[in-house]
C-alpha cells in the first residue's frame, strides 16, 4: 500500500533476515549455503495490497530453508480499520530501517532481505530470487544459533563468529490467525496471517565470542504465542548474521 503517509510517520523499510533455522534444537547449516533465510514482512489489515503478501508468507512458512515472520503495523489504522494484530513497536521497527535501506520508504507490504535489501512483499518471484541468491552469500560470516527448550526457558547458544558488534533479538510468535476484516480497504475479507510477531525485544549483545542465554518461553501477559525466533543483527538495525526459530509444544 502506498500513498499519503501521516506526517508523524518516519520513512523506513522492513526486513528480511538470513539465519540458521532451528526446529527442536538442531541447527541447519549444510552444503556450503547459509540457509534458511529469515523473512520479515511488514503488513497491515487495512492495506488492500497486502493479502497476496500475507498468503505468500504462508507458503514461505512451510519451507525448511526459510524463517518467515509477520510484523503488523499501525500507521494505516486511521483509514477505517484498526489492525487487530498491530503494535506501534512494530511500526517503530520498520521506521528504524530508514538509515540502512536504499528505498528510504515506509509502505506495505514490504520485505527486506538480509537486513539490507527490500522488496514489495507481493512481488513473489522477485522475493524468491533474492532469497535464493542470499543463501550463497558470505557463508563464512554466519553466526550459528541454537535453541533448546528447557522447562519454562529456552537455552540460546550463539557463535563463535566474526568479530562484529551485534544485537541479539527475540520474538514470540503465533503460527497463524484468520481475521474477518469489517471495515477499510479489505472490508468483508477474511485474511490469514502467518508466524505473527506478538512481542519482541533486544535480549543481549554479541561481539564474536560464544554467548549462552536463558530466555523465557512465555511472552507478554495476555498474548498467545506458540513459537520463538532469535536473531543476531549487526549493530541494532543492520545486516542479519544468524537466526533460528523453534516451535513450542501444544499445551
Amino acid at each position: 500500500m502506498t500513498g499519503s503517509i501521516p506526517s508523524w510517520t518516519l520513512r523506513a523499510g522492513c526486513i528480511i533476515a538470513l539465519g540458521a533455522f532451528l526446529l527442536g534444537g538442531e541447527s541447519a547449516f549444510a552444503g556450503g549455503t547459509r540457509a534458511p533465510i529469515m523473512v520479515e514482512l511488514f503488513t497491515s489489515q487495512g492495506c488492500s495490497s497486502c493479502p497476496p503478501a500475507d498468503a505468500f508468507m504462508g507458503e514461505l512458512q512451510t519451507r525448511s530453508d526459510v524463517v518467515a515472520v509477520s510484523f503488523n503495523i499501525d500507521y494505516w489504522d486511521y483509514i477505517g480499520w484498526r489492525d487487530t494484530l498491530a503494535s506501534h513497536e512494530n511500526t517503530l521497527r520498520q521506521q528504524a530501517y530508514a538509515k540502512v535501506l536504499s528505498s528510504h520508504q515506509v509502505y506495505t507490504p514490504e520485505m527486506v532481505i538480509d537486513g539490507d535489501e527490500n522488496v514489495a512483499g507481493n512481488q513473489r518471484e522477485q522475493a524468491l530470487a533474492i532469497i535464493d541468491r542470499c543463501k550463497n552469500e558470505d557463508v563464512d560470516q554466519r553466526i550459528p544459533v541454537t535453541l533448546k527448550l528447557v522447562g519454562d526457558e529456552v537455552d540460546v547458544g550463539l557463535g563463535p563468529g566474526p568479530r562484529r558488534e551485534a544485537t541479539v533479538w527475540m520474538a514470540h510468535t503465533l503460527s497463524s490467525r484468520a481475521v474477518n476484516i469489517g471495515r477499510g480497504e479489505n472490508r468483508g475479507r477474511v485474511v490469514t496471517y502467518h508466524n505473527i510477531v506478538r512481542s519482541f525485544g533486544a535480549v543481549g549483545k554479541f561481539s564474536g565470542e560464544p554467548v549462552s542465554l536463558k530466555l523465557p518461553v512465555k511472552g507478554q501477559p495476555g498474548e498467545i504465542s506458540d513459537g520463538i525466533v532469535v536473531w543476531v543483527q549487526t549493530g541494532e538495525m543492520g545486516r542479519i548474521l544468524g537466526a533460528a526459530q523453534i516451535k513450542l509444544p501444544p499445551k
